[in-house]
């Protein structure tokens, strides 16, 4: 009988009960971010609006891809038609009249992201996470349908400043879903680092040639969004050893 008992309680120490989460779901989100370093010296502070597919499995490593855009009005280079433009500043057009035109960031980033979830219940948790993709932000310019020579659409290309190259990203994010399964939403920070140049051939307003020296352009954002479920799993298996 001892060694039945013994037999019995040396199989139960064995036993190791794991949890395994099988979730794939959609991530809306709005992230504002903030320009580090000389991209700061182009750009103020931005928004980006997106979505993410992500599919976690067993071992709590999930993969997926995301894409966003970039918009913004906060454009610091401001002085860019001073040479297409009168002695105080203003832009004329075809009709002699003065044209209003505005500055603005538009861009767009796209990333394959692989990470590893840490549950604190059920799927609820941090989940952290590394991408590689593409950056692309350029200066749009808005003539407002107004006739200016100076500032066609092969003009504005001596001007925009189109800017693009292989990126990064790196993310911490801490997912809630609610026991009831009504509401599920994402908080995060996270930081873009990617690797670029100006893809113009030509500088109007600098009349000079565009170098081919890389840049580095950095951005920290802060991020909220609805997770949308596609399918949820957790269960409790017995694994033997």
């Amino acid at each position: 009988m001892k060694i039945l008992i013994l037999s019995f309680l040396s199989l139960i120490s064995l036993n190791a009960i794991t949890q395994e989460y099988n979730q794939k779901i959609f991530n809306i989100g709005y992230t504002h971010q903030f320009p580090v370093g000389k991209l700061s010296e182009r750009f103020g502070n931005n928004s980006s609006i997106g979505i993410s597919y992500l599919s976690e499995h067993k071992s709590h490593v999930f993969y997926g891809f995301e894409t966003n855009y970039l918009f913004s009005d906060n454009v610091k280079d401001s002085s860019i038609f001073d040479n297409i433009s009168t002695s105080n500043g203003a832009l004329i057009g075809a009709d002699g009249h003065y044209a209003n035109v505005n500055l603005m960031q538009r861009g767009f980033d796209s990333y394959l992201i692989l990470g590893y979830a840490y549950h604190l219940k059920e799927l609820t948790g941090f989940y952290f996470s590394s991408g590689i993709g593409f950056l692309q932000h350029k200066i749009f310019i808005d003539t407002k349908n107004q006739n200016l020579p100076q500032l066609n659409e092969e003009y504005k290309k001596g001007y925009d400043r189109l800017t693009n190259g292989l990126s990064t990203k790196w993310e911490v994010s801490y997912k809630y879903y609610s026991p009831n399964g009504r509401f599920q939403m994402n908080t995060a920070i996270n930081m873009v680092v990617a690797y670029t140049k100006n893809r113009r051939p030509y500088l109007f307003d600098q009349e000079e040639y565009v170098s081919d020296k890389m840049n580095w352009d950095k951005l920290f954002g802060i991020s909220v969004g609805i997770i949308v479920p596609i399918n949820r799993k957790n269960e409790e298996k017995f694994h033997y050893y």
